[in-house]
């Protein structure tokens, strides 16, 4: 994926969190964490695409402590107990979801490292299966909770 690309990835997805009714400031910095690990996802991707598992602890790291403050701090438009709930089952599925990922990919760059310096070549795992679906399980995650708690029509 070009630079180029990923720019606009990372521009519609952040667009997605930020389209709606104004909010107070803390949710402002929440949109804004939201807008960086939009961003965030489409480089995890390229990187498992590419097979470069090195720098995805970090970024999965990053992405399951975001969906901690989302559990420990609801944006305010989130109203009712039970919508709270709803808010909060879904935070906590993107952090476990990104914890995954983080726990997978670690042990995918040290096999990748050891392997490569014997063979030159990549181990098949299933760790590679396993990396994409806890990936697959943190976008799910997003778009349940914005389906839900973000009804609103993108700008043509």
């Amino acid at each position: 994926m070009s630079k180029h690309a990923k720019r606009v990835a990372a521009g519609v997805l952040a667009t997605l969190w930020l389209a709606g009714a104004a909010a107070a400031a803390d949710d402002t910095q929440l949109k804004m964490l939201m807008g960086d690990n939009f961003g965030r996802a489409g480089s995890i991707l390229t990187d498992l695409i590419a097979a470069r598992y090195q720098a995805l602890p970090q970024k999965a790291e990053a992405i399951r402590q975001h969906a901690v403050q989302l559990i420990e701090k609801p944006p305010s438009f989130i109203t009712g107990k039970e919508g709270r709930e709803q808010f909060t089952t879904f935070a906590t599925f993107l952090k476990n979801s990104a914890q995954s990922l983080e726990e997978v990919t670690t042990q995918l760059a040290k096999r990748d490292q050891e392997h490569a310096k014997t063979s030159g070549e990549l181990s098949v795992d299933y760790l590679r299966v396993a990396a994409a679906e806890h990936f697959g399980n943190m976008i799910t995650a997003c778009v349940l909770c914005h389906n839900q708690f973000r009804r609103h029509a993108l700008p043509q």
